[in-house]
């Protein structure tokens, strides 16, 4: 009793002590003791245990990460220090602590106010993080373990939404990818928008799943209103940023309807092919959409000349006279704006090409931009097999990168902000990635010319037994559930039957997982 009395005090003076020095870094350890274990509900013990080990080492990390650069900045801490040298870390951090100053009545400058009130920059982030320095003054460096919680929140999210979806393996290899991908990390771990956008969007996606799988008015209500404060809290932080995740979404449930009925795929695509041919022949409807490309155009030319590493998308042409995206008279033919087109999108997936690397920072991220590739080729496997699986979270996920990666694919030129901005789709991407990781590995050695579709749902059968199964499989409600019958309805699956699921019972019925009921 004397001895747990004892650890009691100390474990107080030593919290004492650290919120003296930094009340926020004790509000983020409470915000995450509050939440992260909500990520456990439902999972397998052996589940808990993973997700235990993940989540600490990648904190640990991040935490190690964070001193490093307390200690890397300590030479340069003094009154007019902002916890960054340069960038955007820099311009936030300025801005917020002139905020603190103009609220406390401290001794300001026209310059201040200026800054301060500037609208240029201004988004929901900043107002944050301003009134944070103003509540718990100058804290740079408990800003950083505040973003490091907000991006494993989003990780987090996605991780339990892709558990439900696709079963505990992909779910584990997207999450350990998602929170040890460099450009990620490195965003976890800065004083920048990213983490509170990823946790925003993250938010929506899964609010929007939920909303069409809950049983009750009451909690479809609940979830819309989450996705709503979710939808504000991201309108300002990125251009367009609604309309671009509700487009997203929009082209998921689309996509979803669509792949329900192959006759109903088939009548959109010919559908698609007939708007596009009737486009191509209406000169207002060709005029507009060069007209957008044109705008496009100007903005990838004046990423072209900013400081840097940049890359071409049009003719050579137009690279002669610099000028700035508003001065900019470009204007595209239908053939030049086509090329623009093809190359901008080769670029999103391709650039930089391994010889293109020009500095040693570049070559540092060599081994980011391979694993990149690979991802790239497990896409379409993982959209197929995911599609299987679950067509509603493959569609979402899937639908919200594509506006998103058109956009950065069109207006970019400069290659360290494609390699920063491409960070908005991959943590959507690598679910999709690990499903088809998933699915390849099922089918490999196999000799038998069976698509890996059809077999996808046995190769988890030796690892965790219910990553691929189906959702009546990974989790019973009943001793019914586990009773296998064999179903043979064409000659592949009489040389090769596929277990299925027989449910009779009323409890499993009412599982709403359960495809039998």
């Amino acid at each position: 009793m004397i001895r747990r009395t004892a650890i009691a005090v100390v474990a107080g003076l030593c919290v004492a002590a650290v919120y003296t020095i930094s009340p926020l870094t004790i509000c983020v350890l409470a915000c995450g003791a509050a939440t992260v274990p909500l990520a456990y509900r439902g999972l397998l013990h052996r589940e808990r245990r993973w997700l235990t080990a993940i989540l600490v080492s990648a904190t640990l990390v991040r935490v190690v990460a964070i001193g490093g650069v307390l200690v890397r900045n300590t030479p340069d801490h003094d009154d007019q220090f902002v916890g960054a040298e340069s960038g955007d870390e820099a311009y936030a951090m300025a801005r917020a602590l002139r905020v603190r100053d103009i609220v406390n009545g401290s001794p300001v400058s026209k310059y201040d106010f200026f800054v301060a009130y500037d609208e240029y920059g201004r988004n929901s982030y900043i107002n944050i993080v301003s009134a944070l320095q103003v509540i718990f003054g100058p804290t740079p460096y408990s800003l950083r373990l505040l973003n490091t919680l907000l991006f494993m929140a989003g990780a987090l999210l996605l991780f339990r939404l892709c558990h439900a979806a696709f079963g505990p393996l992909p779910a584990f290899i997207g999450l350990v990818l998602v929170l040890f991908w460099p450009t990620l990390f490195a965003w976890s771990i800065s004083l920048l928008k990213e983490p509170l956008y990823f946790f925003g969007v993250s938010l929506v996606l899964t609010s929007a799943v939920r909303v069409v799988r809950a049983s009750r008015w009451r909690s479809r209500a609940i979830r819309m209103g989450i996705g709503a404060a979710a939808a504000f809290l991201i309108k300002d932080l990125r251009p367009s940023a609604l309309v671009l995740v509700a487009t997203g979404i929009a082209l998921g449930f689309f996509a979803h309807a669509l792949l329900a009925s192959t006759r109903r795929l088939a009548a959109a695509v010919a559908a698609a092919a007939a708007a596009l041919a009737v486009a191509a022949s209406v000169p207002a409807v060709e005029h507009r959409l060069v007209a957008g490309l044109d705008a496009a155009a100007k903005t990838h030319s004046g990423h072209v000349f900013t400081v840097g590493h940049s890359y071409k998308l049009l003719d050579a042409g137009f690279y002669v006279n610099p000028t700035t995206p508003a001065a900019s008279t470009l204007t595209l033919t239908r053939d030049q704006a086509g090329r623009f087109v093809v190359r901008a999108l080769g670029s999103f997936f391709l650039v930089p090409l391994p010889w293109q690397l020009q500095s040693a920072r570049e070559l540092a991220y060599m081994p980011e931009q391979l694993a990149w590739y690979a991802l790239v080729l497990l896409l379409p496997v993982g959209f197929a097999a995911g599609c299987r699986r679950d067509p509603l979270v493959t569609c979402i996920l899937v639908g919200y990168a594509v506006p998103t990666a058109a956009a950065l694919a069109l207006t970019n030129g400069n290659v360290g902000t494609l390699l920063r901005l491409r960070g908005l789709v991959i943590p959507y991407l690598v679910w999709i990635g690990a499903v088809g990781l998933c699915a390849v590995i099922g089918t490999a050695g196999q000799k038998a010319r069976m698509p890996f579709i059809e077999r996808s749902s046995r190769f988890a059968a030796a690892d965790c037994g219910r990553c691929f199964a189906p959702r009546s499989a990974a989790r019973p409600r009943s001793a019914s559930c586990s009773k296998i019958r064999t179903r043979r309805t064409s000659s592949l699956e009489k040389r090769r039957p596929a277990p299925t699921i027989s449910c009779s019972t009323t409890a499993c019925r009412k599982w709403r997982g359960c495809r039998n009921r």
